[in-house]
């Protein structure tokens, strides 16, 4: 299938890429998996070209010069390299409908000024390989995994949190409840809850999950219950159920020092700067 709602065209040296392109996206992405998690789970879970996703290989100097991934409204740049065309890159993106282009940061630095409209916001990227520290859980916090009767309250903590803003309006609360079931259901999200006397007070969930790692995200705990260790239990929980299953290495982004710190003492090491432009 092709690009379903885009009439874009590109130079000689970009083209869309197909299903026999699997393996070559694959060997190119590789190089750096962490950073290219989302990239990696997308394509497994997804496919190459559909009306989700598609990806997009500009060539030149005989070499992979960047890749681009759409999923909906959603980009992902990636390339080997810091001096790839980040002008034809940036016409790529220009005009289209986009709700954030994500990367490297040193990518997405030379493509920023062809956007001024848009803000570039900088988190670090971590990895696990191994869990250390205390397996001890917060006192009287019951966790487990969520099940789809569990989504709704998830996602209305995660509503209600000001950090999550951006990603979880309450005009989109029955588009993200759909959307969570249906990752569930399909097995690319996992999520894990706190509850205190049946009441969800933290959640922390999964993403891109592929065949050898996850990325963690939405971790959250509700205003009124924060620094009890509670965030610090759900990711641990979460964690330990992804090594289960046989997952080599776990990933996450975050920008502020106290989650630096609780994601130290779990065991996650820091790898570098990754880049949202929206």
């Amino acid at each position: 299938m092709g690009d379903i709602g885009f009439a874009w065209k590109g130079s000689d040296c970009m083209r869309m890429l197909h299903e026999q392109d699997r393996e070559a996206i694959l060997r190119y992405v590789r190089k750096e998996p962490e950073m290219n998690l989302f990239l990696i789970g997308d394509l497994e879970n997804f496919g190459v070209e559909n009306e989700t996703i598609n990806f997009y290989l500009h060539e030149e100097r005989n070499r992979w010069d960047f890749l681009i991934l759409r999923f909906n409204r959603f980009f992902i740049l990636y390339s080997q390299y810091e001096d790839y065309n980040a002008a034809e890159a940036a016409g790529f993106f220009r005009g289209r409908e986009i709700d954030c282009i994500s990367g490297k940061t040193v990518l997405l630095r030379k493509i920023a000024p062809a956007f001024p409209q848009w803000n570039l916001e900088f988190t670090d990227l971590s990895r696990c390989d191994r869990m250390k520290g205390s397996t001890e859980q917060p006192e009287g916090l019951v966790i487990r995994r969520l099940e789809k009767e569990d989504v709704a309250e998830a996602i209305d903590l995660l509503t209600n949190i000001e950090e999550f803003a951006k990603t979880y309006k309450k005009e989109e609360r029955m588009e993200k409840i759909r959307e969570m079931e249906k990752e569930m259901a399909k097995g690319s999200k996992v999520s894990v809850g706190g509850f205190l006397d049946g009441h969800m007070v933290s959640v922390a969930s999964t993403s891109a999950e592929n065949s050898e790692s996850a990325m963690i995200v939405g971790v959250a705990t509700a205003l009124g219950y924060r620094g009890k260790g509670y965030a610090s239990g759900v990711v641990r929980t979460l964690c330990r159920d992804c090594f289960e299953r046989g997952k080599k290495y776990l990933c996450l982004f975050y920008s502020n020092p106290v989650a630096g710190k609780l994601y130290s003492g779990i065991g996650f090491e820091k790898l570098g700067s990754y880049g949202m432009l929206q």
